[in-house]
This record gives structure tokens, sequence and C-alpha cells, in this order.
């Protein structure tokens, strides 16, 4: 048994791979890192001692999910072994939750290992290398080493003793290595490799002796070679031959002639004592070995010869060198000493039959629920080169199209990046999907998903975000399977045929097959906008009036915003609207009387409670035929509003005109206009006159999402029927800053704060696509986005999440005017056509964010 080298091994577990043994034990490997390296150092010495083996090695970091699934590939595999393999850095930072979730590991394969019938060798983790305090780790009590300890010790009491249960010990690998030549940083950021090929020698060879040993395989006996050691101190082997004996390993002398047994035994006793047959003649060492094997009653592959004598009998003999004093390490590393552990039993334990162990308290949905998983998918501008990192070194999950990274760069579709984290920890960019949509269909030609990701439900969450873009759109997925990408083709096989809640339909189709037929556009309404009026107040100077409204100056001047409006007082919302609303007519060059429809979106309160300002706009614009609608949806309500017109127009064939009306006039008692968002509020009012079948800005679409659970987040708590005004009240009721309101509605958590943030762009981005889908359009048909007037830096947030350039956007108006509520885009319309920035064909988004929460996008072409 002289040692090879790695790549000696290497090439040796080549050759015995190309002699196609058949198999005797299946084994799965399920680590939290690459565990393909350590295939060979584990199938050499199994294939040597007469148990070849079939490897399965499934995706990394997916232990518990793996076990958990049943119907998962590694399920699948049936294995007659399966090696569990964690580390603690993959279980995030030190903490209290290593034991737990170590634990949960353990239970998970355990369960695993019984459903199945299988062994399991469960590799208690290596301590961690990296320690936040260094030396000072050793004193820590929650330092990462005493935390490292208690987990692995608590997983030894839970699988110790355990009928088919096998324990390694991935520590003992790196003291045998020594820590600085055990790890690879630049394998482990390159590959998730975390271990150097002598680690990987080492480990292996320990996952070896505990097979062998358990099916049989071990060493059961030691053949001394007297010839060889004679001449050598052989009293150096007494303590080994002694401990020999007390583990039941048969022990054996040959040797030429009687006088060098009887030379070698002057020096050892044990021999004597031990021995329990010899083979005394000048024959051939594999024929007195087999001799010696026979006469003590074990197999010939069972008996190990100990020689001085490299060359004596390779691959069958435990070679002893030079320095007597390293003999027993020397018989260690051999496994000469190897003996399973006993068994834990009681009374209702029996030893003699396999045990089914217990079934999992954790399913695979909880599993997945307790990781906390968050997904993020957004636009790749700007991050190709590393998206086609992350492309190129998928396998598992891709579809196998073969996108390089020039194929990324000069993608004709839309390229998604996606990001993942989770409690364990952030995995940062994780995935990656193109989408081209032409002729009423979505095609995905690239859907590629790193390891580390997989069996956390990612591929469903991005899913979700895709059917979401195709937006009622069938989704082609077209793929060219691979010898890898078995992960992504079950994922494919198993799609639902139509997302839920979603109207289109999902396909997994190889390029040879025929494209489904083309989906159905909805009809719209023709209709389009004949004139914009705007009732502005004079402009303010924020630099100069900024102090009278808040103390956070540099705050004011980081927004970006020069002027804004503030009427005057007895200037109330619906005369700012009335005005608005006159001088559209006017300019439309339509009467009052004629108008079938008034829309008013407020963003604030309107000047009376128990009033319809909408009914009160409609009599002071002398529309009395119209019918008049309130629309309060905050600031999107003047966005949200053109889909409110197409269904009127849509139900009503009479009505051929409507006057859409947004205003605001902040109540400053309440609202203070500098300091309760991220914008300066202004007042003002604007308005549309909208007419059927006209051709001029025409409206194509209009999409909202609304998600609920933030209702709470803007609300002002007292004055509704809940808590209503109290005389005497001790102070004005006004609505809290935006830092406080996030203090509350997250309860301090900052995390959740900047999920809540990041979400809040990602939707934005989302709407626009979405009415661009329902168009039949991209986003880059979009010559023009008119958000609502936040400040310089979010508009320009905004427009890196739609790839557009910043002068593309409203920034120049929203700095010009700030914020007017359910007025912005109408006043931005306006000044874009008073200026001739808007030209034939040209398609616009009009967008807003508002409190309910609500994101909308109206899109109109020129």
């Amino acid at each position: 048994m002289s040692a090879l080298t790695p790549h000696q091994q290497r090439s040796a577990w080549k050759q015995a791979v190309r002699e196609a043994a058949p198999a005797v034990l299946r084994i799965s490997l399920l680590a939290s890192y690459t565990a393909d390296q350590l295939v060979p150092y584990l199938g050499l010495p199994l294939h040597q001692a007469g148990l070849p083996a079939r490897f399965h090695v499934g995706p990394f970091d997916q232990i518990i999910r793996q076990c958990l699934d049943d119907q998962g590939e590694t399920a699948a595999a049936t294995p007659d072994v399966l090696v569990t393999a964690p580390r603690f850095e993959e279980l995030g930072p030190a903490g209290p939750r290593w034991t737990p979730d170590l634990a949960d590991i353990a239970d998970a394969a355990l369960a695993a290992a019984g459903r199945w019938r299988a062994t399991l060798v469960f590799v208690l983790p290596a301590l961690p290398d990296e320690r936040d305090l260094g030396v000072g780790d050793t004193a820590a009590v929650a330092g990462a080493a005493a935390l490292a300890t208690q987990a692995r010790e608590a997983v030894r009491a839970q699988l110790a003793g355990r009928p088919g249960v096998l324990l390694a010990d991935a520590e003992d690998a790196v003291r045998d290595v020594g820590a600085a030549r055990a790890h690879h940083p630049a394998m482990f950021a390159l590959a998730k490799v975390p271990y150097t090929e002598e680690l990987f020698a080492h480990l292996g060879g320990q996952l070896a002796r505990l097979l062998a040993g358990r099916y049989g395989a071990g060493v059961r006996a030691v053949v001394v070679d007297a010839d060889t050691l004679s001449g050598a101190p052989a009293a150096a082997l007494r303590g080994p031959l002694r401990a020999l004996a007390r583990s039941g390993t048969r022990i054996g002398v040959c040797a030429t002639d009687h006088a060098v047994w009887t030379g070698l035994a002057a020096h050892c006793p044990e021999l004597v004592t031990h021995a329990a047959a010899t083979a005394i003649h000048s024959g051939p060492a594999d024929v007195r070995l087999a001799e010696v094997a026979a006469s003590l009653g074990v197999p010939q592959g069972s008996a190990v010869l100990v020689t001085t004598d490299a060359d004596l009998l390779p691959g069958r003999a435990v070679v002893l060198g030079p320095q007597p004093e390293t003999w027993p390490a020397t018989l260690a590393a051999a496994g000469l000493y190897d003996r399973p552990a006993p068994l834990v039993t009681g009374p209702a334990v029996v030893v003699a039959a396999p045990v089914e162990a217990a079934p999992s308290p954790v399913s695979l949905d909880d599993f997945v629920a307790n990781l906390n998983v968050v997904v993020d998918v957004h636009p790749a501008a700007g991050r190709l080169d590393k998206v086609a990192e992350v492309v190129a070194r998928a396998k598992d999950f891709t579809l196998g199209n073969d996108q390089d990274a020039a194929a990324i760069a000069g993608y004709d579709g839309e390229v998604l990046a996606v990001s993942v984290r989770d409690r364990f920890g952030d995995y940062g960019l994780s995935g990656a999907v193109g989408l081209r949509r032409a002729d009423g269909v979505c095609t995905v030609d690239l859907f590629s998903l790193s390891c580390p990701v997989l069996g956390r439900q990612v591929e469903d969450a991005v899913l979700a975000e895709i059917t979401a873009r195709a937006d009622g759109a069938d989704v082609v997925f077209r793929y060219r399977e691979t010898p890898h990408n078995g992960a992504a083709l079950t994922f494919l096989r198993g799609l639902p045929g139509t997302a839920a809640g979603q109207a289109g339909t999902l396909h997994a189709l190889t390029w040879e097959q025929a494209a489904p037929a083309r989906a159905p556009q909805r009809a719209a309404v023709p209709f389009g906008i004949v004139a914009i009026g705007q009732a502005l107040p004079e402009p303010s100077q924020v630099a100069e009036l900024a102090p009278a409204y808040t103390d956070e100056l540099d705050r004011i001047r980081g927004w970006g915003y020069r002027t804004f409006h503030r009427a005057p007082d007895g200037v109330g919302l619906t005369d700012l609207a009335a005005d608005a609303g006159r001088q559209a007519l006017a300019e439309a060059g339509v009467a009052a009387e004629d108008v079938d429809l008034v829309v008013l979106a407020i963003a604030d309160l309107a000047e009376y409670l128990y009033w319809d300002p909408a009914a009160a706009t409609q009599a002071r614009l002398g529309a009395h035929r119209a019918e008049a609608v309130l629309v309060n949806q905050a600031c999107g309500g003047g966005v949200a509003a053109f889909d409110l017109v197409a269904g009127k127009f849509a139900l009503h064939p009479g009505y051929r005109t409507a006057l859409l009306i947004g205003a605001n006039r902040v109540a400053e008692p309440y609202w203070n206009r500098m300091a309760m968002n991220t914008s300066i509020y202004s007042d003002g009012a604007a308005a549309a006159v909208l007419r059927r079948d006209h051709g001029g800005y025409r409206w194509l679409t209009t999409e909202t999402i609304s998600d609920g659970t933030y209702a709470d987040f803007m609300r002002m708590d007292v004055g509704g029927a809940a808590n209503p005004f109290q005389t005497g009240q001790p102070e004005q009721p006004h609505v809290r800053n935006p830092q406080d309101r996030l203090d509350a509605f997250f309860n301090g958590d900052v995390r959740a704060m900047y999920r809540f943030v990041s979400m809040i762009r990602a939707r934005s981005r989302e709407v626009v696509d979405r009415a661009c889908a329902t168009a039949g359009l991209t986003r880059a048909d979009i010559a023009r986005v008119i958000h609502f007037n936040d400040n310089g830096r979010q508009l320009a947030d905004l427009a890196k999440d739609l790839d557009l350039a910043l002068r593309h956007t409203n920034v120049e108006a929203a700095l010009d005017h700030g914020h007017i509520g359910c007025a912005d885009q109408l006043v931005t319309l306006r000044r874009l056509q008073a200026a001739g920035e808007l030209n034939p064909g040209d398609v616009v988004a009009l967008t807003s964010t508002s409190s309910g929460m609500h994101w909308i996008c109206t899109l109109l072409q020129v």
C-alpha cells in the first residue's frame, strides 16, 4: 500500500474507469461545495478493494433539498451509499444557528438514507479556517471554533452508533494535510471547490476505508514479512502488534527460513504470542501471503503484508520507512487499525437488520420557506460581462443554446440578470434570462442558473417573472439537450401549461419543433389626446423657501429641484382643476356641454370632507351633461385614469369626448411639502381633452400592478373614522416623515426596508414591460418615459432600470416644477409638445408609483 501522488491516483482511476468493471456500489455524493474532485480518490481505493462503484454527484449546496425530494435526481440514482459533506462556510456567518442548521442536514440525510435503504456516510465539517477574532477566537466562548465544535459534537451524538450510519471527519483530513495546504481559495472563487487535490485525496481515502470496512473489504489480517524486518529494530512493532491483536485483527508471519523467523521473534515476542499462522519457505511473496491468509481464514484480499521492501508486493503491502518511530503512524494511515464504532443498542433496536430511519420532521416546502429566499430579476445592462461569466459556468440548469459572451453582448432581445440571497448569505449574480418578443409570442432562449441557487424554488420565481413580463402572451422556451442540462429539462417538462394568473400558455420546444400559433392581441378602444391645458401658480425658488419647511437643506439640495409651485391662500384644488379644464377645452375648441365624461384625479385632500370634488369641478366647468368620476389613487391617478376612460368609451358607445384632469393642492396643515417624502410637492393642475377615434397621442394601453401589503405605509392615523379629530388635541395631526414611517412599518428591520425599496424599482420596470407586451412592443420602442416628478437621483435610477438615457425622462420638467401630484405627466407632455421634442410615431410611457401600493404605465403614440 505505498502511497500514490494525487496525479497518480487520478491516472489510475481513469484506467479503472476504462476497465468498466461492473459496479458493486452506487454512491451519491451531496456536498455544500463542488465535490466532483473527490470521486477519483474514493473510487480508486474502492476499486482496488474489490468494490467498484458508480458515482452520482448531486448539485452542490443542495444537501437538504436533494434529501427531501424523492423525485429528485439523487433519489433517482438509487444510491447504496449516500455521502453528505457540509461545510460551516456555507451555513452562513458564525452564530448559534450552526448547531440546528447542521442538525437539520443530518436529520434530512438520515431520513433519506432510511427511505432509500442506503448506508449514510456523514462527513463532519472541518473547523472553519477564517475566524473574525484571529487567534483571539480560541478564548471566545461564542467564537467560530467553539460554535463549530458545539455543532459537530451535537451531530456526532445525533448520528453516532446508529445502524447503517458511518461518520467521517473532514477535520481529520485537514489535520493530516495541514491547513496551509488544504484550502484552495482561488478554485473556490472560480468553481466552488474549497480544497486542494491533496486534501480531497486524504478525505477520499478516509471514506474508502470506512466503506471497505462496512462492506467486508477492510483489512482483516496483517502478515509480517520477517525477511525485510529481520535486520531492522523490530521492537518498534511490539506496540502496534498488541493494538492490532486487541482490535481482533489476525496476525501472521512469512519468511524464507526458520532462522529469520526465530531471529525476528527474539526482538518482537508479540509475534510468538499473537501470530496465528506462518508460511516459512522461499516461494514468491504473494504465494506466502495467500497461504497465511488461508490459514487465518480470511479472504486473500483482506490480508496485508507489512514490509520494508517497496518492490516486494506493490498494492498489497504497507511499506515501513527507515525511521521506526514513524511505523505506528504508517500502519494507522494504511487503515490497519480500522474497526467500526460500536452500535448504540437498546431493547427496541435490532442490530442484525437494517433500521428504518424516522421520517424527517422538515418537508421540502418547509425547508425552502425557512431559507427566506429573495430573488431579484433586473435588467442586465452594464453587467453583460458578468452575466456571460455566469452563463459560461452554468452546466446543470441551462437551455443548451451555447450563448457566449459575444452572443450575449449582441443579444437582440432583453437580457435580465438574476440575483439571489437567503438567510445563509448573498449569492450575488446567479443567473440570466433572455427574452425576445415578436408576433404575440415571448421566446426564451437564454435561461441559466448557477448550481448554488438551485433547489430553492429560484426557478419558479424566475418563471413567474418571465410570465409577468410576457403579460398574457404565449411563452416559448427554446432548448437543446446536452449531456449535463438534465435539471433544466426536468424543470421545462414540468411546466404547468398556463402559469397562475396569466392568460398565455407555456411551451418547451426544441428548435426543430414548430412554434405555437400567434396569440390574439387584445383589441383597444381608439382614442387620443386633442389638447392639454394647465393651471400652475407662479414658480417659487426652492433655495429661497426651503428653510421655512425643513432644516435638512443638504438633503433638499441633493434632490436637485430648482423651483416649485405654491398656490395663494384661498385657491383650492377644484379652482386649479377648473382652470386647467377650461384651458384644455378652449385649446381643443370643445364646448363644455359637449363633454360626455369628466374624470378628476387627485392625490391629496380636496377642500372639504363628505364632498365630491369631481362633481363640483364638472359643475364649475358647465359640463352638466357629463358623467363625473373621482379617481383618488394617490399620485398614480392621472395615469391610471386613461384606463378608466377606455373602459367608459368601451361600455358607452355614445361617449365621444372626455376631460381628464389631474390636480393637486397640498394640505399643508397635515403635509409638509418638503419633508414628507422624497419629492418637493407643488400645487397645480393639468387637463387633457380625449376624443374617441382621434389619431393624435393615441392611447395604446394602461397596465397597473397593485399590492395592498403596503396600504398602511402612507396613511395618517388621525382624522378617519377609526381615530377622528378631537378638540383640544395637544398637537396638530400630520403625516410622519418617510424615515419614521419606514421604521414603524417595518419594525426597524433595515433589510426589509432595503427589499421594499428594491421592490419598488423592480415593479416600476415590470409594469412598463407589461404594458409593452400588451401593445406588442418592446422597451426599446419607447422614445420617452414621463414618470411622476420625483427627485433627480430617483429619476436617474429609473432611467438606469429601464435602459434609457436620463435626457429621455422628465427630469428637467421635474426639477422645474416639483411634484404636482396627478398632474405631472400631462404637464410634462404639454411641455414636450410645445418644445417640438416629440415626433409622429413616437411611443411615450406615462408612469407612476403611488401609495397603496400601485405601479402604473400608460402608453401613448404621438
